[in-house]
């Protein structure tokens, strides 16, 4: 056993897909044969008595058709004049009665081909088919047939009369007739309607129209007589055959039939249109045999070819299965290599193709993780370059350096030194030993600073005020330079060509577990269009601010904007309460 697992996985399904589909198909086929021997003989039963029922039931169709004919002959008004069924007939017109026939029994014919001839009898004179050649006209009261109405003794005569001669016509083949009154009241009392229908016609009928042609049909009288075929060349002693007598004294069944060497199976069925004549099926064993020993070669050679193409496509079908597990190994491998640009494609949807576009979703992700920290910290630099370029800005150096010169020039010494001491405090904290973070005590000082020496560069121009909540926690830690490019805002842009009037308010709050930062000037404002053009609004700021914020702070952190043309502009912002981990 060992070798099975030295084997591939592909290798192994091909093994198992080779077991697999040979036992079933084994299995099935002997299960097949075997079903099949002991159903052969149930099938052929049912075929048989299948086939009798339908033969009996068209045969009862067509005789009850050639009554059904008859009896609407029987309201055509030509024909009702020549029997003396209405008061307008005169049975001195015979030969007139007898050319108005003629197209009823055409028609009649034209309805149902098996007829052969019609004949009406009645006491004034018979009335028959003038196209067929005619003996030397008997009596119909005369013949047999009417021996037979009498001794039947019934008081409708609905007769079906085996083979005989036609003893009113030239035709030398055999026939059988249907004989009824010629209607069903007193008027028509001792006048007869006669239908013949050939004995070879019916035979055709039974055994050739309806495609048996594994054995034959025999149609008995309850007498014995044979009514189709008549003579019966192939079974010539059947009627005196003792299984048949008995058979002629039920109604349906079966039995076994020899003669010769030659072994038959019959089924029986008496007709529901003629009930003194009974329907038999004769089917040769011999035709069963040969059929299923046909199904199972069949069965035989079916298993063969299904086993010879089941191993010539399981390998085939394997690969065509496991062809994504293939790809996706591919991949696997490839990315192993730090290929993370691979990408695993496969045009189905099985379980195997949806675990590779998983990985392929992995993977994006991965590239994703990768880009945004390489971005991340790309803008963390930018953002620490652009708070030390916020710290310098060149004019605001400029204008504070030449308010120092001015004033020393002026001997106002006081404001110098406060100025310097101020420029001094400011770049200390804004650089605060490299560190983001810096205490809130530090941020206030910081922008209260750089307000103090705006403040004196730009003497009458504004004031400004910073209110603290009461006992908040100014060691708090902070990111630094918040506040100044706000301030810073609301001077360069809020003040703008002011001369004097100008108001800065700075509001720092807790707000359950956040921090608030709010600097809130009265200013020009601007549109509420203008908020989202932040070059108009104050350059870089407040983007640089916003990106600290989300680097530092993620989601948990606020920035918002409000602005009321000439009156007043806020900006807001809002940080958790500092925990350890944003501390610097």
């Amino acid at each position: 056993m060992n070798f099975i697992y030295k084997l591939s996985f592909q290798q192994r399904i091909w093994m198992a897909f080779i077991l697999i589909v040979s036992v079933v198909i084994l299995a099935t086929g002997l299960l097949a044969y075997r079903i099949a021997g002991d159903m052969a003989e149930n099938n052929a039963e049912r075929l048989r008595q299948d086939m009798l029922s339908k033969t009996s039931q068209a045969l009862d169709e067509k005789l009850n058709k050639i009554k059904t004919s008859i009896f609407s002959m029987m309201m055509n008004m030509d024909y009702r004049r020549a029997v003396g069924l209405e008061p307008s007939s005169d049975f001195q017109n015979y030969y007139t009665h007898l050319s108005a026939l003629q197209t009823v029994f055409i028609q009649m014919k034209l309805v149902e081909p098996l007829i052969d001839s019609i004949m009406v009898a009645t006491p004034e004179g018979s009335y028959y088919e003038t196209s067929k050649i005619g003996l030397p006209r008997e009596s119909f009261y005369a013949s047999s047939l009417y021996d037979l109405v009498e001794g039947a003794g019934q008081r409708h005569i609905e007769l079906w009369i085996g083979p005989h001669e036609d003893p009113f016509y030239n035709e030398k083949a055999d026939i059988i007739t249907f004989l009824t009154e010629g209607a069903m009241n007193a008027a028509s009392e001792n006048k007869y309607v006669l239908a013949n229908v050939k004995v070879t016609e019916l035979t055709r009928y039974i055994n050739r129209d309806l495609g048996f042609n594994e054995g034959r049909f025999i149609l008995l009288s309850r007498d014995g007589e044979m009514i189709s075929p008549s003579g019966s060349a192939a079974f010539p002693d059947f009627a005196q055959h003792a299984s048949v007598r008995q058979a002629l004294e039920g109604n349906e069944g079966s039995f076994a039939y020899r003669t010769g060497s030659n072994d038959y199976d019959v089924n029986y069925r008496q007709l529901e249109s003629a009930g003194n004549w009974v329907l038999f099926s004769v089917l040769p064993k011999q035709s069963v045999a040969q059929q299923l020993g046909s199904i199972t070669w069949v069965i035989v050679v079916f298993i063969l070819l299904t086993l010879i193409v089941s191993i010539f496509f399981a390998r085939l079908l394997t690969r065509l299965l496991l062809r994504p597990l293939t790809k996706l190994h591919s991949v696997m491998k490839k990315v192993e290599h730090s290929d993370l640009d691979v990408r695993f494609e496969s045009a189905y949807q099985d379980e195997i193709s949806q675990v590779g576009f998983r990985f392929n979703r992995m993977l994006d992700e991965i590239n994703r993780l990768f880009l945004e920290v390489k971005e991340a910290e790309t803008e963390k630099r930018k953002s620490e370059l652009k708070a030390m370029q916020a710290q310098i800005d060149p004019h605001f150096l400029y204008n504070t350096l030449n308010t120092i010169y001015w004033k020393s020039q002026l001997q106002e010494h006081e404001h110098v030194q406060q100025m310097v001491l101020a420029l001094s405090k400011l770049f200390q904290l804004g650089l605060n030993k490299g560190k983001e973070m810096t205490s809130l005590k530090n941020e206030i000082t910081h922008v209260t600073q750089y307000l103090s020496i705006q403040k004196q560069c730009y003497t009458s121009l504004f004031d400004f005020r910073a209110d603290v909540q009461e006992g908040l926690d100014l060691s708090q830690p902070i990111l630094k330079i918040l506040l100044q490019p706000l301030v810073e805002n609301s001077i360069l842009h809020g003040f703008k060509d002011w001369k004097e009037g100008g108001f800065i308010h700075i509001h720092i709050y807790q707000l359950e577990n956040r921090l608030v930062l709010e600097v809130e000037d009265n200013g020009v404002g601007f549109e509420p269009a203008e908020e989202e053009d932040s070059d108009k609004l104050n350059g870089y700021a407040l983007q640089n601010i916003e990106k600290r914020l989300a680097l530092q702070y993620g989601s948990d952190a606020e920035l918002e904007l409000s602005s009321i043309p000439g009156m007043r502009t806020r900006v807001t912002i809002r940080i958790p309460i500092p925990i350890a981990g944003y501390a610097d």
